[in-house]
C-alpha cells in the first residue's frame, strides 16, 4: 500500500470528535488523534483486516471498517481501497446511524 488519505467527511469526524472530548479532557482529545492516525497507519499496511461493512446497495459493498483500539474502541473507522491507497472515508462514534441511510452517510 502507498498509504492513506483522508475525506473531508473523515475530517470533520476527527474535528468534531476531538472537540465533543476536549470538552471534558483536553488530553485525551490529543490520544484520540493521535490513535486515529496510528489506526490509519495501521489500516494503510493491511487493509484487508477489517471486515466489509456488508451494506446492501452495491454501490458500498467495498466498505470495510474497524474498531479503535481502547480506551476509543467506540469509535469506528470506515475506509476503502482505491488504487493501491487506502482512504478512510469517515471516523464516528458507534452509537451513530450510519445504516440508516449509508448512501448519503457514505457518499
Amino acid at each position: 500500500m502507498s498509504g492513506y488519505r483522508t475525506t473531508p467527511k473523515a475530517d470533520d469526524d476527527l474535528i468534531e470528535s476531538a472537540r465533543w472530548i476536549c470538552s471534558d479532557n483536553p488530553p485525551a482529545a490529543r490520544r484520540f488523534l493521535d490513535l486515529a492516525f496510528a489506526t490509519f497507519d495501521r489500516i494503510a499496511k493491511f487493509p484487508e483486516f477489517g471486515p466489509r461493512a456488508q451494506l446492501k446497495h452495491r454501490q458500498l459493498a467495498h466498505i470495510r471498517f474497524c474498531v479503535m483500539s481502547p480506551p476509543f474502541n467506540r469509535w469506528l473507522v470506515f475506509y476503502h481501497v482505491v488504487d493501491a491507497e487506502v482512504v478512510i472515508l469517515r471516523v464516528i462514534y458507534g452509537t451513530q446511524n450510519w445504516r440508516g441511510n449509508p448512501v448519503s452517510f457514505f457518499v
